[in-house]
């Protein structure tokens, strides 16, 4: 199902179209991020221990970032709705595989048999996760290249719906699927509990729906075609043709398209100081994209490698606090409870501070996104600041999640969780716009997805180190781990 291109009137409506399919995609993206909504199921129910839950955590955060270079590469070469067909496909096939697990295992526990092994859950997680990773590449890749003035407004918007999601997400899980029980830990005044099967299929049921609209609706549109002069020494003019969007957009995309880590040897507001030499825009624009890299080329490059490095500590980092938010809550609350200051009452079971913070670290990350993608561009074309400044400032912002996190009581564990959320969609708000900006809007699919690996492994090593210190710290009564 290839893309085919579209111009002249009908060119704002395609625009618009498939900018609010590219909003619904990453929406369904996101889902992966309500993981600790419904992980506490699995070590309450089906008795998984806390690293084997971390490592269903860890799969699909495989299949989400690991698949990223090849949803990439699909998205490039087939276009965004061939990717959103197959992506839709994937979440419906791996929800509905890890809700038909989850009813399973319970099954088996209620006849006194071992529950659906973990590794099975684990693949149909990252089954969503790949079908996540299509869904969000056939959206990026359909904004970068429709959009090309104000590129980081124009992909932060959509991309903060991807953080958005949990918050969503999460308010429809409370809303609809929680359901009244009492629950085996008594001593966390914890009434409700979410119904985490049906949940899984709606999960996967949206996802479906969503991706096969954009199947329909996403597309990329070319421009409308405008001639230029280009004077030659014989003062003789001729007539170049090249897109509307790429002439009014020359001087802004040549101030930005600078090495990550370069010496500021040059004034973004001095480089087209005279506003008639279109030709000059035109070049610096044509040279951008003809020098679009990838593959060997990318590995190669410095700058990508100091790039791979950040995305695998902050988001590593990042993704060990959202995976695993709910455990830390339950480990709080119960030492508190134990060591007689507990801050709970019958109105906040915890159950509902679980489902608090998930929405807390979603409207946060959003936040996050939003403000790092807007400020950037006006950062940009203001002050001729470059859009990596946004870096220091959002590792700084998790390193002191983590800080919070080390000593926080459970009253001020939001505080860890909204500074992980600005963190993580601050970060996410513009690295996917320097990968288009630095490397080349025609490959950013793929060295995108490629970037996207940093993520994979840093969540798999700090995921999986959360939960092997947290299972030798988890005391034993009576040969059964406790809380």
């Amino acid at each position: 199902m290839a893309d085919s291109d579209h111009g002249g009137s009908w060119r704002p409506f395609l625009l618009a179209l498939s900018f609010i399919c590219g909003c619904l995609n990453m929406l369904a993206s996101g889902s992966l991020y309500v993981y600790a909504l419904y992980a506490t199921s699995f070590t309450g129910h089906l008795g998984y221990s806390q690293t084997q839950t971390s490592t269903i955590a860890v799969v699909g955060d495989m299949g989400l970032y690991g698949i990223g270079p090849v949803s990439g590469l699909l998205a490039d070469r087939l276009g965004p709705r061939a990717t959103s067909l197959i992506a839709g496909c994937l979440l419906a096939l791996g929800y509905g595989l890890l809700s038909a697990g989850y009813a399973s295992g319970l099954d088996s526990i209620a006849q006194n048999k071992p529950p659906t092994h973990f590794l099975l859950m684990a693949l149909y997680l990252a089954l969503a996760g790949m079908g996540s990773s299509a869904s969000y590449m056939a959206a990026f890749t359909s904004l970068a290249k429709n959009f090309i003035r104000a590129r980081g407004i124009a992909l932060g918007i959509p991309v903060s719906f991807f953080g958005l999601s949990a918050a969503a997400l999460t308010l429809v899980a409370q809303t609809f699927f929680t359901v009244n029980i009492t629950s085996k830990f008594q001593s966390l005044q914890d009434k409700s509990e979410l119904d985490t099967a049906r949940f899984l299929l709606f999960l996967g049921l949206f996802g479906g729906l969503v991706n096969a609209l954009s199947a329909v609706g996403m597309n990329i549109a070319s421009a409308p075609k405008a001639t230029v002069p280009n004077n030659t020494d014989d003062d003789n003019s001729i007539e170049s043709t090249l897109n509307e969007e790429e002439v009014v957009s020359a001087a802004d995309i040549a101030s930005e398209q600078t090495p990550l880590l370069r010496d500021a040897t040059l004034d973004p507001h001095n480089q087209d100081q005279d506003s008639t030499d279109s030709v000059a825009s035109i070049k610096r624009y044509q040279h951008r994209d003809v020098h679009s890299i990838s593959g060997k080329a990318f590995f190669m490059d410095r700058d990508a490698q100091y790039f791979l490095l950040v995305m695998f500590c902050l988001s590593g980092t990042g993704l060990m606090i959202i995976n695993s938010i709910s455990a830390i809550i339950d480990a709080v609350a119960a030492s508190e409870i134990d060591s007689g200051t507990n801050y709970m009452d019958e109105k906040s079971p915890v159950s509902a501070i679980r489902a608090a913070h998930v929405a807390l670290i979603s409207l946060s990350s959003y936040t996050g996104r939003i403000v790092a993608s807007v400020g950037t561009d006006i950062a940009i074309h203001r002050y001729g600041a470059l859009r990596i400044y946004a870096l220091p400032i959002t590792t700084a912002c998790m390193a002191l999640a983590q800080v919070v996190a080390m000593f926080a009581p459970l009253q001020w564990l939001y505080l860890c969780s909204a500074l992980t959320g600005l963190s993580y969609g601050g970060y996410f708000g513009v690295a996917g716009t320097i990968v288009a900006e630095l490397w080349g809007a025609d490959t950013c699919g793929q060295n995108w997805g490629w970037i996207s690996w940093g993520a994979a492994f840093g969540g798999m090593v700090f995921n999986l180190l959360f939960g092997v210190v947290m299972d030798a710290h988890r005391p034993v009564v009576g040969g059964e781990p406790q809380v």
